[in-house]
């Protein structure tokens, strides 16, 4: 029976009765190819190639000789060195085996290895990164890192816009172009990856599929950025945000308006502010007081920030009684948008109310829960005046308090979609 090559290192297997005299250089050979398998170094030079590619040596039973390049092929590291003035491919054998492939040349150029055929893997300039071969295809095994063992995050190709948004896997940061807004991504658990945003897209915050920071809608400017992970397939969490003109995330933000920052209106207005004391050396109360028998009204106004998105806001009163019961009070808002040379003497838009109760204690602090969306009336945008009424809706089945409601301020909630007021 004659000798034959084993499967995958190709070191020389022993018929019976062969090689008499011979087989045990034989052998110690079959045990030098399985430790250089184990811990050698092939060193390459990819220079001068200009794209015509390197095919690792691959001659069974032989030793490794770096001097000459014989036996590469079953080496445990291969490292390519020299100056590229094309990409170049390795071209390993098709069967079994494990690499760590280190990329030490130089030129603008990319390296990838692979077989002859089927799938390949782009080994970054300067970084080191282990990838087997299945017999078929040539796949990462590890992330690329640099000789001093940092991580390497391959920036992909750019994606185009889609619903939903289709994550590549050939790197970890990606420009996503054009203007198709999505709800959705399709990627595979485990993803931690970056989109950069070229231009203005809408992104759905959807939860359990795409949560986006403050559950809230995203419209994106050119070069706005966003780090997601993906917790299960297709199931995708927005962990950070960067936006082009600075470093808030867009989402809600709210204004504090005390009742200082108001003023009873001429008509049906409220009683005037009052300082009220609590106790000598404790806060006093700066209050507008609202009768319990007909509406009566308070007016302030806001310049929101360039950032609102100019859409609905909601409020949260501030108040408290002099009561010690459970009755009700109905508070609601309504609002007007004014521009440059507009008329101020417009209608305000529908008023949304929010209810809340006492707690059986007089100059108790109470804060009422958010109202439904308001929309603002007139055509809201930017360096707009919004005027703002509030008062207490009496004629409301849930007002049932008797004595006056004492406001203390309401809690403005809105929406931004950029960083800062650039």
């Amino acid at each position: 029976m004659s000798s034959s090559a084993s499967d995958l290192l190709k070191f020389e297997k022993q018929g019976t009765g062969d090689n008499s005299g011979t087989w045990g250089t034989k052998a110690n050979t079959a045990m030098s190819r399985i430790e250089e398998a184990i811990a050698d170094i092939t060193n390459i030079s990819l220079a001068s190639l200009g794209g015509a590619n390197y095919t690792l040596n691959d001659t069974q039973y032989a030793e490794h000789s770096d001097g000459s390049n014989t036996s590469e092929s079953h080496c445990a590291v291969v490292k390519a060195t020299g100056t590229l003035t094309a990409a170049e491919k390795i071209i390993v054998p098709l069967r079994n085996k494990r690499y760590l492939i280190w990329n030490a040349t130089g030129g603008a150029y990319a390296v990838t290895v692979g077989g002859a055929t089927g799938g390949i893997v782009t080994v970054p300039q300067g970084f080191l990164q282990e990838v087997v071969c299945d017999g078929t295809n040539v796949e990462a095994v590890s992330a690329p890192c640099d000789v001093d063992g940092l991580r390497h995050y391959p920036k992909g190709g750019d994606i185009a816009s889609a619903s939903p948004l289709v994550i590549d896997t050939d790197g970890e940061m990606f420009d996503v172009t054009g203007t198709t807004g999505f709800s959705a991504m399709t990627v595979s658990i485990g993803r931690l990856f970056v989109l950069q945003f070229d231009g203005a897209l809408t992104m759905t915050h959807g939860a359990g599929t795409l949560d986006l920071l403050g559950a809230e809608n995203i419209t994106t400017a050119a070069g706005d950025t966003g780090l997601f992970y993906s917790t299960a397939a297709n199931v995708v969490r927005m962990i950070g945000w960067i936006s082009a003109n600075g470093f808030a995330s867009p989402g809600k933000q709210t204004i504090w308006i005390p009742t200082a920052a108001m003023r009873p209106t001429v008509s049906n207005g409220c009683a005037a502010l009052v300082d009220v004391e609590t106790t000598a050396d404790q806060p006093d109360m700066q209050v507008l007081d609202f009768d319990a028998t007909a509406d009566e009204h308070a007016q302030f106004q806001i310049f929101f920030p360039k950032s609102w998105d100019e859409g609905t806001v909601t409020f949260r009163a501030v108040w408290t009684t002099t009561a010690t019961d459970t009755d009700g009070v109905t508070w609601a808002l309504q609002g007007v948008a004014v521009g440059d040379g507009d008329t101020i003497g417009v209608a305000y838009g529908t008023a949304v109310t929010v209810d809340d109760a006492g707690q059986s204690t007089a100059e108790d602090l109470y804060l009422s829960p958010e109202s439904g969306a308001i929309t603002i009336a007139g055509s809201p945008a930017v360096d707009q005046l919004c005027y703002f009424r509030v008062f207490r809706d009496v004629s409301d089945a849930n007002d049932t308090a008797t004595e006056d409601a004492r406001l203390i301020g309401v809690r403005i909630i809105f929406t931004t979609d950029t960083g800062n007021d650039d």
